[in-house]
């Protein structure tokens, strides 16, 4: 078993940059108004749905981060928006 890290390793970082730049264009932009309305941000969603991010595909890659720490980057990411 490999030493636990909380070291990303350059896919890792690729992802949560990537993550890290639809937070900042397109949830923070969004997130007062949602917030106050409080609705959930279907047109957010579908952007994260177009670009990736809300797929199956996306989370199960990441749950099987041999790491463990793909799910939590991610929503740490999206949290941060």
């Amino acid at each position: 078993m490999a030493e636990f890290t909380m070291e990303l390793n350059d896919d890792q970082k690729e992802v949560r940059d990537w993550i890290h730049g639809f937070a900042a264009d397109v949830i923070r932009p969004a997130a007062a108004e949602w917030d106050e309305r409080e609705e959930t941000p279907w047109p957010v969603i579908q952007e994260a749905a177009k670009v990736g991010i809300y797929s199956l595909d996306f989370y199960a890659q990441q749950y099987f981060d041999p790491t463990g720490l793909g799910i939590p980057m991610a929503m740490e990411e999206l949290f941060w928006g």
